[in-house]
């Protein structure tokens, strides 16, 4: 099972594998051989199954050409909640919900 943070960056790279399908073209044979995988894994993937190796991201990333952090970026939702309980004066809840331990 996915946790939320890697359940969008999934939803991500679907995005992009879609656009590799209608742009180039690309099977998803393609791609998975592409990314250096199998099918097999390339499916256990996007289901949720298995998480996506760093590997794999750095290989997609240049296939796509962009950027690994926009990919991997799930801070936008995180800023926005943030951003939106300060906005209702609830700044001092939103911060007691934020670990800054991992900084």
């Amino acid at each position: 099972m996915q946790t939320p943070e890697e359940y969008e960056i999934t939803e991500r790279i679907r995005e992009l594998l879609k656009e590799l399908k209608q742009k180039r073209g690309y099977t998803k044979k393609t791609i998975s051989q592409k990314l250096g995988i199998g099918l097999t894994t390339l499916d256990d993937y996007l289901n949720g199954v298995s998480s996506f190796r760093l590997g794999v991201l750095l290989k997609l990333s240049e296939l796509c050409k962009v950027k690994l952090g926009d990919i991997l970026d799930v801070t936008v939702k995180v800023t926005t909640e943030f951003d939106e309980a300060v906005k209702n004066g609830k700044q001092k809840k939103a911060n007691e919900n934020v670990d800054w331990s991992k900084d």
